[in-house]
């Protein structure tokens, strides 16, 4: 756990400066009490050394600190918003990142004390968090990392964090077998990204009527293959008409149905990862025939299509090209990558843009 502290935009130069774990909890937890003179001076100095500065990202790794106790987790946030020590700084804060150990439940009983107990924790911690959220008008983005589904799904925390101006990135890692069905929507939201188990057709109550929705990444790989999984990019509540960057990966399939309501959302797509069970050839011929020009795409691929070959080379502006075909590269494959070498000459780039390939061989055409 670390708060990092920054200058104001407008410094010439930009200055980090790291707090210990230690110090950080110590002023957190302690900083109020009248018994520890020693501690309150260094926190006094510590509050003029940061005068100049902001906090702009607070990380909080339970599961590394001591606040593995939910009474001391509690207390943790409601330091955090009491308006004293650290909290002065909460409204400049940027990034918040919470992550939450799983609990080591062996038997019935300890999985019936820990349920019980996590539901109890879990509502304080929701209202301490919904709490200072309206203090933190500078937040940008969100990132949930653990498994508490009801803590995700809270109507309170949520309400609070779609009002915020600045929101634009929601990053969701769901580690919880509980699959949350939220309904909010955020007004200013450009970037999305969820991993491993969710309902995707709830998703789309994310981004509400929002235009300007700008990079989408889903990764449903511990999820089951399911017709409705491209729900959030084909629901008519979502206009999408500005998405440049899209990743699809998982256990699902983009059929050809899926292609009338996807291909008119992504008329400005830049970049393209797909690394799922199937991709209709339609897709393409659609993609060629609104004359898309996507400049980054990486491909891992269950069969040769002659139909992206085709799309490849019916447009100009290719920079760089990952392609993974699962099956193995067979002639006909070779062919269709001679061709766009000839089409767009020496690619400037050969890699993933990410690392969703990183666990496979990879063939590199450079």
């Amino acid at each position: 756990m670390h708060i990092q502290l920054r200058r104001k935009p407008q410094a010439p130069t930009g200055i980090l400066f790291s707090l210990p774990v230690e110090l950080l909890e110590h002023i957190l937890h302690d900083s109020c009490n009248t018994g520890r003179k020693a501690l309150r001076s260094t926190c006094a100095h510590l509050c003029r050394l940061a005068t100049p500065f902001v906090f702009e990202t607070l990380v909080v790794n339970i599961a590394k600190t001591s606040l593995s106790n939910s009474r001391d987790r509690l207390r943790f946030f409601a330091a955090l918003v009491s308006g004293k020590t650290l909290a002065r700084y909460v409204r400049h804060l940027r990034l918040v990142s919470l992550t939450i150990p799983v609990g080591n439940r062996v038997g019935t009983l300890d999985r019936i004390f820990f349920n019980k107990t996590k539901k109890q924790t879990s509502k304080k911690m929701e209202a301490l968090l919904a709490a200072a959220i309206p203090f933190m008008t500078s937040l940008q983005s969100v990132r949930y990392d653990g498994t508490d589904a009801e803590l995700l799904a809270s109507v309170a925390l949520s309400k609070q964090l779609s009002n915020i101006p600045c929101m634009s990135v929601v990053f969701i890692n769901n580690r919880s077998s509980a699959i949350p069905r939220i309904d909010l929507g955020f007004l200013h939201i450009t970037e999305l990204s969820i991993l491993r188990p969710w309902y995707l057709d709830f998703t789309v109550t994310f981004v509400s009527d929002d235009t300007r929705l700008s990079s989408v990444g889903l990764d449903t790989h511990s999820y089951s293959s399911d017709p409705a999984s491209t729900a959030i990019l084909e629901h008519p509540k979502g206009k999408y008409r500005c998405i440049t960057n899209l990743s699809l990966c998982g256990k699902w399939a983009l059929r050809h149905s899926n292609v009338p309501f996807l291909v008119p959302k992504l008329r400005h797509l830049r970049s393209l990862e797909l690394c799922i069970e199937f991709v209709a050839s339609e897709f393409w011929s659609a993609l060629q025939a609104e004359r898309i020009c996507i400049q980054r795409v990486s491909l891992s691929l269950s069969d040769n299509d002659p139909a992206l070959f085709d799309y490849l080379c019916s447009y100009s502006g290719l920079h760089s090209l990952f392609l993974r075909i699962r099956s193995g590269f067979g002639e006909e494959t070779r062919k269709g990558m001679e061709r766009v070498r000839e089409r767009h000459g020496k690619l400037v780039e050969c890699e993933p843009p990410g690392l969703q390939f990183a666990p496979y061989d990879v063939e590199d055409f450079s």
